[in-house]
């Protein structure tokens, strides 16, 4: 029994870290295969577009050639299913936030 309360205790005094997760601004938001506005991730190349209840697991973000700021993350459907895994998206089309 103490030895299940020690680690219990344990488990919480852990740091939490917080991951952000973002949402799109708007239904024309492109999901992307790399930091680069053209380069439309080929799971989305046939012209599919996010929903608003959509969202990304920020993983961070990269600069692309264009000195745009994108997005890398997982997108997750409105079920909670990671969709596609790695995925740029442009920072404009998003608004993050984090549980921090």
């Amino acid at each position: 029994m103490r030895a299940i309360i020690a680690l219990l205790l344990s488990l919480f005094a852990m740091p939490a870290f917080a991951a952000a997760t973002c949402a799109p601004v708007t239904t024309e938001a492109k999901i992307l295969a790399s930091a680069d506005a053209l380069d439309v991730h080929p799971d989305w190349a046939d012209g599919s577009t996010v929903g608003l209840s959509w969202s990304l697991d920020l993983q961070g973000d990269a600069e692309g050639s264009d000195g745009e700021f994108y997005l890398v993350g997982d997108l997750i459907d409105p079920r909670g299913n990671v969709i596609t895994e790695g995925v740029y998206a442009n920072v404009m089309e998003w608004e993050c936030d984090s549980d921090e």
